[in-house]
């Protein structure tokens, strides 16, 4: 069907909505929180793993000279250049991710700084929305990330005194307030919400909540951050 000579105009009135406003910020929020977990889970405990503590501020190696030696020979070795990278290469070395993700997550990375230093044209441009479907990737991502630490803690005892605890049953703080945070992003969509379901590569499966699309496609020509007809699954 051609475009009509009023479609740019529509396009951008509807883009230009309170509701779609408020929509395209949250989502940007949404998703540095995301990338900060990320983050936090892949370099904080791939270091704390070696007995790297910071608690108050006060940075100790637990372990002594033999638990840093360790980190460095182990992890920083794997790319001298970078820490995140090394982390994540020893995330993948350990089975904790697939280095497909891990690639995938540098996309992650550079849409997180384009929705942080270039947000005013997702506010404005009827061309430009988040990437709702590389979030559900970033997600999926942190969900494999906090179940590998969970295991590790069950392995070790952690949970012993509640009985057979399994991946499934021990969620992470910082996960749980990640979905305190869709559910209030979700909350806040005039076209409600429908629950999709992500599969992590080892086959559970984790709720990950998303709207619905809009009623009348007319009525909003541009797909809204987090539209589920762009997701086809992880």
């Amino acid at each position: 069907m051609m475009a009509t000579r009023d479609e740019p105009f529509e396009r951008l009135v509807a883009k230009l909505e309170s509701s779609r406003i408020r929509s395209t910020l949250a989502f940007a929020g949404l998703f540095q929180v995301t990338h900060e977990m990320i983050k936090r889970s892949v370099l904080d405990e791939v270091k704390g793993f070696y007995g790297f503590s910071n608690v108050l501020g006060s940075p100790t190696w637990l372990l002594g000279p033999d638990g840093k030696a360790a980190y460095e020979s182990k992890v920083l070795a794997l790319d001298p250049k970078s820490p995140f990278r090394a982390s994540l290469l020893w995330l993948v070395n350990s089975e904790a991710i697939t280095s497909a993700q891990m690639h995938v997550l540098d996309r992650i990375y550079q849409h997180r700084h384009d929705l942080t230093h270039e947000l005013g044209k997702y506010l404005v441009d009827p061309d430009f929305e988040p990437d709702a479907e590389l979030f559900v990737e970033a997600v999926t991502i942190l969900r494999s990330i906090s179940r590998f630490w969970t295991q590790i803690e069950i392995d070790i005892g952690t949970f012993e005194d509640h009985g057979d605890v399994t991946v499934d049953d021990a969620v992470p703080a910082y996960v749980a307030v990640l979905q305190l945070c869709i559910d209030a992003y979700l909350d806040g969509l005039p076209h409600g919400r429908r629950v999709a379901r992500s599969s992590d590569r080892d086959g559970a499966r984790d709720a990950i909540a998303v709207p619905d699309p809009p009623a009348d496609d007319a009525a909003a020509p541009v797909q809204s951050p987090g539209d589920p007809t762009r997701y086809r699954g992880a």
